[in-house]
């Protein structure tokens, strides 16, 4: 009888040391990427420069736009409400002998985020991106 312990033999294993050192590489290039992608949403974020107490610049309330919008989609300007399609269609009537440079919006706090990206987009293309957000102090 003839044993098969001979030591010219191959072994025909395969070496899994390699697949294994790429394995936890990839594994650790995942771990320290994954934290890095989940905390960016893909938002350009405003960049905020602020003015320290006392430079305030002046504003001129004659060139200043103040609208109201109410949470039923109303716009009040001037003390007078116009439904929403109705300002955007008399915007030009009402706006036509003021200068203006600056538009404020008072938006109620249960307005719907569509009507008042509605109204400030309307601004926006008639030249107004110069549009600011009212909100009251606690």
């Amino acid at each position: 009888m003839q044993t098969s312990d001979n030591n010219d033999s191959w072994l025909s294993e395969i070496n899994v040391t390699p697949f294994v050192d790429i394995l936890l590489v990839l594994l650790i290039i995942f771990m320290v990427t994954a934290p890095i992608m989940t905390r960016s949403v893909g938002v350009n974020l405003p960049k905020e420069k602020l003015v320290k107490a006392g430079s305030h610049e002046k504003l001129d309330f004659d060139k200043i736009l103040v609208l109201g919008l109410t949470n039923k989609g109303q716009i009040i300007y001037k003390k007078k409400k116009f439904k929403l399609s109705h300002f955007i269609e008399s915007f030009r009537d009402l706006t036509r002998k003021l200068d203006i440079t600056k538009v404020f919006i008072q938006a109620d706090k249960t307005v719907s985020y569509e009507n008042l990206l509605h109204l400030m987009v309307f601004l926006n293309n008639q030249g107004h991106g110069n549009i600011g957000l009212v909100f009251d102090k606690k």
